[in-house]
């Protein structure tokens, strides 16, 4: 069903731009070209910078608008693609994010099928068919947590690039910090200086004062006029808009959600330390609590939810999820756009729930299983079996 409505086929006047993969992958594409080319000006021309993109792309969709919405310093690292022609740079972003994706599993796992679970996902599907970046976003913010006790230098550095991302590195830093992680959050505040001035020497601050006189002011009256046809996003906000919730109902949800998601998989990552379940959940968290997430945004979780629902972790007495509910989690991205067309937030449902079940469920005392084969007796030093205690009752 995805495949028909997003038609990869037809490049002139479906869903895709310029490849059957990575249709937002055109926006970066182009604002790499113009930074070659010195015409950046153009990222705040909306009718100059379309018509150019659909002359260079061969797209004739009406009314299908695109804006370059990212900071002036993700551009250092989009000119290498740009610099190439269109379909081998897709083709090569592709594929560096579903490897960033493997590598972020393999910060938590050995385990050599789990990178394939990954980069197989619906998520990571969604993620191509979309073009972002992450597999990129995942292998950062996933290192910023796993390595940021051990290296706070370097975890602030990969803070620093999720930065081009702002409102993400925002989540990402808050919980840093009230894990006690501040060492990674102070690195990585000269390393994101760094980047910007590196933006600077390369393009001119010209690109930078176009994107709060222009970009971020556009931004903010399109999240304040968001309406029912977001389909690509998952949040709470956006999933009682499509809903057809008043405004500041929806804020009556997404506020609380915010704040019990973020505490509660902060504790948790307090108490447990790092390991795979508390990275997935604190992840989950730091997406799930803004109010302007994409469905796309997942695969920045999936790894280490990949992890957390399909590795063997010795000293867990349940999983990390019900079953049902981890099925429905995992394919949920598949029926996001499908869903999101006909109104029904039923996806965005799906993961707000799935995320208060897991932190629930990881906040549950454990509870010793009488089905083991020798269980600690709690007042002593005795143990027990269930033969023994088979025979003593006499059933």
């Amino acid at each position: 069903m995805l495949v028909l409505i997003c038609r990869p086929w037809d490049l002139e006047n479906a869903f895709m731009i310029g490849a059957p993969i990575g249709r937002d992958f055109s926006n970066f594409w182009l604002a790499a070209r113009l930074a070659i080319e010195g015409k950046l000006d153009l990222l705040v021309d909306i009718t100059g910078y379309n018509d150019l993109l659909l002359s260079r792309v061969f797209h004739h969709v009406p009314d299908d608008w695109l804006v370059f919405s990212y900071p002036p310093h993700i551009l250092p690292f989009l000119v290498p693609f740009g610099a190439l022609p269109f379909g081998p740079a897709v083709v090569l972003w592709t594929l560096a994010n579903l490897w960033l994706m493997a590598c972020a599993v393999r910060l938590l796992s050995a385990e050599r099928a789990l990178p394939w679970a990954a980069c197989l996902s619906p998520a990571a599907f969604m993620m191509v068919a979309f073009g972002h970046f992450g597999g990129a976003l995942a292998y950062l913010a996933t290192y910023a947590l796993v390595r940021g006790d051990r290296r706070p230098a370097a975890a602030g550095g990969c803070l620093a690039l999720v930065s081009v991302k702002p409102q993400l590195a925002v989540s990402l830093a808050l919980f840093l910090i009230l894990v006690g992680r501040w060492r990674v959050v102070l690195w990585s505040v000269p390393a994101t200086a760094g980047l910007i001035g590196l933006s600077v020497l390369a393009f001119g601050i010209k690109p930078w004062l176009n994107f709060f006189d222009w970009t971020v002011p556009l931004h903010v009256r399109i999240f304040a006029n968001l309406s029912v046809d977001a389909f690509w996003m998952m949040s709470v906000y956006t999933a009682a808009i499509i809903g057809g919730l008043p405004r500041w109902a929806a804020w009556g949800l997404q506020l609380p959600f915010s704040m019990v998601v973020m505490g509660t998989a902060i504790l948790l990552f307090i108490r447990k330390g790092s390991n795979p379940r508390t990275v997935a959940l604190g992840l989950f968290a730091a997406v799930a609590a803004l109010p302007y997430s994409a469905i796309y945004d997942l695969a920045i979780v999936t790894p280490a939810l990949t992890v957390a629902l399909f590795a063997d972790q010795a000293g867990e007495d349940r999983p990390f999820l019900p079953h049902g509910l981890a099925a429905a989690l995992w394919l949920a991205p598949s029926f996001a756009i499908v869903l999101g067309l006909a109104g029904f937030p039923l996806v965005p449902a799906i993961i707000a729930a799935t995320l208060l079940v897991a932190l629930y469920g990881q906040c549950r005392p454990r509870v010793a299983r009488l089905d083991a084969p020798g269980v600690p007796y709690p007042a002593g030093g005795r143990k027990f079996s269930m033969d023994a205690l088979s025979r003593n009752t006499g059933s």
